[in-house]
């Protein structure tokens, strides 16, 4: 059932971080973007990723200058080699790309993520005094 609101919403996010309005923004592009909830505890961020059918190897988590980014490819579970014929389709596939700025400044070193159930959970503790950074990698547990 086409919902309005859901298109609504996905052109905002799209054109929020263009205009730089609002201290967070979020971006994504690919075929397909999964949701994603950030909600704010007293020591820092927790991130929740839906990802079904995603293993860890597939996904990238990075952080550079306050700027987080998911990214990954999902792999159809339709075989290339089998004929089909499309009656329904709503599950995307292929690679996706989530960044967003983050809210306040994070200690880079001790970001956490860990996949569990098809949800990606990314930990990031608050920097009371920001310094300058570089590029980071997170492995995912």
């Amino acid at each position: 059932m086409w919902d309005p609101f859901r298109d609504i919403d996905r052109i905002f996010n799209r054109v929020l971080p263009l205009t730089g309005a609002g201290s967070f923004s979020s971006f994504s592009r690919g075929s397909w973007s999964p949701a994603m909830d950030l909600v704010e505890k007293p020591e820092g961020y927790k991130l929740l990723v839906d990802l079904p059918g995603m293993n860890r190897e597939d996904i990238q988590v990075g952080i550079e200058d306050n700027r987080l980014c998911i990214s990954g490819n999902r792999k159809s579970l339709l075989k290339d080699d089998e004929q089909h014929l499309a009656v329904f389709l709503e599950r995307g596939y292929g690679r996706f790309e989530r960044c967003m700025n983050l809210p306040s400044p994070i200690v880079e070193e001790s970001v956490k993520a860990r996949l569990r159930d098809s949800v990606l959970v990314v930990e990031l503790k608050k920097n009371n005094s920001p310094a300058s950074s570089a590029a980071t990698s997170v492995t995912i547990q």
